[in-house]
């Protein structure tokens, strides 16, 4: 059994998997960020020497290091949680990231730019709803910083806008690599070895009762063991490497929505390919059952559905072909490792909306964020500022809610940069999801797209946006891909 594994993962068709995999079994002993970026820097050099494409290369190792706040971080205090009057957990700051993900980003970029033979090659297309989504979102950004002229703190302001510039490369990304090479060679293996490596690792914090006190691992001050429930007080959400359980369903929903559409779809040949995405698939909705979630449950139960709806024709023919004793297994599976857990979770869905439940809690963190909109309507209050804001403009109001970012990204938006920011950012959206809406154009829908929606529909619960790079970049990269979909959906032939 043993022995045809390693002949299996050792097959030259999954020589990209296994060189990442080994990367992902080896940060379990990475002990620092020069142990991190040592252990990067090699495994970069040994898909260079597998797949000889460099920008190709350092793509796969940006998207395996993308999850990982692995870094530095410039931080500036904005308000010490001792003078805040009211429920802070946390001080008030600001951080401008500086991951390693970033440095291969900037990589990748630098080889582009700089290599002749890149240069040579035919120029990208752009189409004209590209181009006005593109538009939207630099209007979105000169936004962001017409609210450094009227803020005392400039500063946040004005590196904030930096992280929105640097998410435009990471929506540039399909463009480059689809102009350089035909297809991206071992793509859903990248993706499948991520999401079982974070599957992996919050089976084995299950097993532990906390996290594993690794150097890989992200934590709240004053979490380091997780996060408890607010209503089952003796669940102790878990969340793999990020910093919050939430965080890690939105990262495991996005990649879910790009693998199910590949493999149902019927775009899958390799046999072996297709056991490793099954397997990331079906450790994947374990894993995401053990986030303690309920909102990420809502989102992944909207993804079922509406795969089920546009993609029903391919998955009863899917049916059709597969064994019926694989299908039992694979429910049984599911449903004996992750149905308890989630039965009991769900048991306290009844406390959510009283007194200090998390949809409570939701609520009033709305509502306070709306008011903050409505003193400064349209220009905000200036971005990554929301939570300063909210614990200096209510002093005397009786409230429970931590001073954070609001838990909806058009609410965060809209605090931050006002209604002329919110609009901007919306009508980027809008010429992004154009070209797909249109009847005849919805059997054409990819997963980019489920995997874009899937992101939207979570950061409407939490806060997705720049106060977390190393999850809103997936989300810029997906649109990136969509958009760069749609634009042929769109060419006259």
């Amino acid at each position: 059994m043993i022995i045809k594994l390693i002949k299996f993962l050792f097959s030259d068709s999954l020589r990209t998997f296994l060189i990442l995999s080994i990367f992902h079994f080896s940060l379990y002993f990475s002990s620092s960020n020069k142990v991190f970026f040592f252990l990067s820097i090699l495994t970069v050099i040994a898909l260079y020497q597998h797949l000889k494409k460099l920008p190709l290369s350092l793509f796969y190792l940006y998207l395996t290091t993308l999850p990982f706040a692995k870094g530095k971080g410039l931080e500036i205090i904005l308000l010490a949680k001792k003078y805040v009057l009211k429920n802070a957990i946390f001080d008030i700051d600001y951080v401008f990231p500086i991951f390693f993900s970033t440095f291969f980003l900037g990589l990748f970029y630098y080889i582009y730019f700089k290599n002749k033979n890149y240069k040579k090659s035919k120029s990208i297309y752009i189409s004209k709803n590209t181009k006005f989504s593109l538009l939207a979102f630099s209007l979105f950004i000169f936004i962001s910083l017409l609210g450094a002229n009227t803020s005392n703190f400039y500063l946040p302001i004005i590196l904030s806008t930096i992280q929105l510039i640097q998410l435009i490369f990471v929506f540039f990304l399909p463009f480059i690599l689809f102009n350089l090479y035909k297809k991206l060679t071992d793509f859903y293996l990248v993706i499948s070895s991520s999401l079982i490596f974070q599957s992996i690792w919050i089976f084995l914090q299950t097993l532990n009762q906390g996290r594993l006190n690794k150097d890989v691992e992200s934590y709240l001050e004053g979490f380091q063991s997780g996060i408890w429930s607010d209503e089952n007080f003796d669940i102790l959400r878990l969340s793999g490497t990020f910093y919050e359980s939430s965080i890690l369903g939105t990262f495991l929903l996005g990649y879910l929505a790009i693998l199910t559409w590949y493999l149902l779809k019927g775009k899958l040949k390799d046999t072996k390919e297709k056991k490793i995405i099954i397997f990331s698939i079906v450790s994947a909705f374990i894993a995401l059952v053990l986030t303690g979630s309920r909102a990420i449950y809502l989102v992944m139960i909207g993804l079922i559905l509406y795969q089920l709806f546009f993609l029903k024709d391919q998955i009863k023919n899917k049916l059709k072909k597969v064994n019926k004793s694989v299908i039992i297994s694979l429910i049984a599976i599911i449903v004996l490792f992750a149905m308890p857990y989630l039965l009991y979770r769900l048991s306290s869905i009844g406390k959510i909306f009283f007194n200090e439940g998390s949809g409570n809690y939701r609520i009033q963190l709305t509502e306070y964020a709306i008011r903050l909109a409505e003193k400064k309507p349209l220009l905000g209050v200036g971005l990554n500022l929301s939570p300063y804001y909210l614990a200096t403009s209510f002093p005397l109001e009786d409230y429970f809610i931590d001073p954070a970012h609001p838990h909806n990204i058009f609410t965060q938006i809209v605090t931050e940069t006002g209604l002329l920011g919110l609009t901007s950012f919306i009508l980027f959206l809008m010429f992004i999801f154009k070209p797909y809406v249109h009847k005849k154009r919805l059997t054409k829908l990819n997963g980019f797209f489920f995997a874009s929606l899937t992101y939207i529909f979570a950061a409407q619960f939490y806060p997705i946006f720049i106060n977390h790079m190393e999850i809103i970049s997936y989300l810029f990269l997906f649109l990136g891909f969509t958009a760069y979909e749609g634009q042929k959906l769109c060419v006259k032939k």
